[in-house]
């Protein structure tokens, strides 16, 4: 078996990233499901917006993981409930953090940030890092992710994020020394709050803030730690024989190697295996054996498996055990 797509320093996290309809979602099932037949426990979550996994396991899934087999669980993530849950988490922090901004009607300012940029993506970030933080539970987790943009911009997260993070509590550490200075000559700063009076805090620890951005600084470190550790990460790259599945497989790889995410596996899907010469077919089979041949060249470090196209869509667990063997297996 494909020692990368087994757990190895606890569990195992696989993220299954490609183009839209080049069998993502299949390729993520039958994974899940060829490792739960193997005796891991297994959960396969759907982060895509466009939800085909309980239509490949022929059955309705919702944000609780569900027991289809043995040591196979399936769900499927609700992106507006995941923004909305996001931005009710952040609501939240903001008014305890800085307790004057209760006064202000916040409500509102939420309803706007809920279309802002960027927003799916740190609140797909906040949904994995819940789901690895209680990894223990399994011994594989399988993310069936959104198209190849969006899933890069969520692994690119945590890097930048800390990035910024840093950036800020230094910013909040020079804040604060210039409070002591000033509480050094002219005592104790207080405000009100309500009837309540407040004082101003100058040391790290007892700063909200400081406290909330250490939290937060250390939430996105566990996620980064996660997803570059070459022994509990590996992503899986689906793709199609065909020149703009393998464009943009190459540009992922360019960008996990920036982020360090390790990179270990290619399932080419759809390949056309025809006996003959079939004229209709005769530009198909060229551009098909071209890229093929590209992808060889292109990959070397990467294992790639070729999957033949069945003569029906493979839906159902009969299915996926059968096809989920053919990648699972060395």
């Amino acid at each position: 078996m494909r020692d990368y797509l087994l757990p190895g320093e606890g569990y195992r996290v696989l993220f299954v990233i490609g183009k839209g309809g080049v069998g993502k979602t299949t390729t993520s099932a039958s994974i899940a499901v060829a490792l739960a037949e193997r005796g891991y426990k297994t959960l396969i979550v759907s982060l895509d917006p466009a939800h085909n996994l309980g239509d490949v396991f022929m059955t309705k899934l919702d944000d609780k993981p569900k027991k289809l087999a043995d040591n196979l669980y399936a769900s499927e993530l609700d992106m507006e409930k995941l923004i909305k849950r996001y931005l009710k988490h952040l609501e939240e922090n903001l008014k305890h953090t800085y307790r004057y901004l209760t006064v202000i009607n916040l409500e509102k300012y939420f309803e706007v940030l809920s279309y802002s940029p960027g927003i799916e993506e740190y609140a797909t970030l906040e949904a994995i890092r819940d789901i690895l933080m209680e990894g223990n539970k399994w011994d594989v987790i399988i993310f069936d992710t959104p198209p190849t943009g969006l899933t890069l911009r969520v692994l690119a997260l945590p890097r930048i994020s800390l990035i910024w993070t840093d950036k800020l509590i230094e910013i909040r550490r020079k804040i604060l020394e210039k409070r002591a200075a000033i509480a050094n000559i002219q005592g104790p700063q207080r405000f009100r709050i309500g009837e309540e009076e407040v004082e101003l805090p100058i040391e790290e620890d007892k700063d909200e803030v400081m406290k909330e951005l250490r939290k937060y600084r250390s939430e996105v470190q566990f996620v980064e730690g996660v997803i570059t550790n070459p022994k509990k990460t590996s992503v899986v790259a689906v793709m199609n024989p065909e020149a703009l599945p393998l464009y943009e497989t190459l540009r992922a790889a360019e960008a996990l190697k920036k982020f360090k995410v390790p990179f270990r596996l290619i399932v080419v899907n759809k390949v056309l295996n025809v006996s003959g010469e079939i004229p209709e077919l005769k530009v198909k089979l060229d551009a098909q054996r071209r890229v093929l041949e590209q992808i060889e060249g292109e990959f070397q470090e990467v294992d790639v498996i070729k999957i033949p196209m069945f003569p029906e869509e493979p839906r159902g667990l009969d299915w996926l055990k059968r096809l989920g063997g053919m990648i699972v297996e060395s």
